[in-house]
Order: C-alpha cells, then sequence, then structure tokens
C-alpha cells in the first residue's frame, strides 16, 4: 500500500514539475528573438536555427537551468540582440539613451530658433 502511494504522489510531482518546464519554456520563446526571422520570436519561427534553440532551451530547462542563465548563456553565444528586452551596457547605451540625447538637442535648437 506503501508503494502505491509512493508511485502516485511522484506521478503527480513529477506532472506539475513538467507542466513548470513547459510554463516556463514557452514563455523563454516568447521573450527570445529569432536570430534568422526579422522581428520574429522562437515561438513564431520554424528557420532551422530557432527548432535548434529551442531544443537547446528545452534541454537546459530538463537539466534546472533557471530563465536567467539560458538567457545569459544565449545572449552570449548570439549577443544581446537576441533579447528584446536588453540590458544597458557599453554596447547598447546609445540605443537606450540617443533619442533622448536627440529630442534634447532638437528642441534646444528649434527653442532657439523661434526666440529669435
Amino acid at each position: 500500500m506503501k508503494k502505491i502511494f509512493i508511485v502516485i504522489a511522484f506521478l503527480f510531482s513529477s506532472n506539475s514539475f513538467s507542466a513548470d518546464i513547459d510554463k516556463q519554456y514557452k514563455s523563454l520563446i516568447e521573450e527570445l528573438r529569432c536570430m534568422v526571422c526579422q522581428n520574429q520570436n522562437l515561438s513564431e519561427s520554424e528557420a532551422p536555427l530557432a527548432v535548434d534553440m529551442k531544443q537547446k532551451i528545452k534541454e537546459m530547462l530538463k537539466s534546472g537551468k533557471n530563465e536567467e542563465q539560458i538567457k545569459a548563456f544565449l545572449s552570449e553565444r548570439y549577443s544581446s540582440y537576441i533579447l528584446y528586452e536588453p540590458p544597458v551596457n557599453s554596447q547598447n547605451i546609445i540605443l537606450w539613451f540617443g533619442p533622448l540625447v536627440f529630442i534634447v538637442i532638437l528642441s534646444f535648437v528649434l527653442f532657439r530658433r523661434y526666440i529669435r
């Protein structure tokens, strides 16, 4: 009787573990960009590279890696372009602050031009 209870408990716990991995997997492939397609996430893409990346993500999740570790691995391998929300660093600081600087300079120039 005890063995049956252990088997049933194992089946229910592994089922919830599998559902948790599936939820993380779906979340990740929607947050990561396909490197081949133009502005598609991995869940929408069927390019061979995207299929390989999805398989690698699934393997990494099953081996116990969390989302941050997977994102770090993929961004190290394919650059931060793979992330829809890249981190602020020296490589892409112009992308983050360039529009703000442009608007400030343009506002200053227009303001000075119309004041005279």
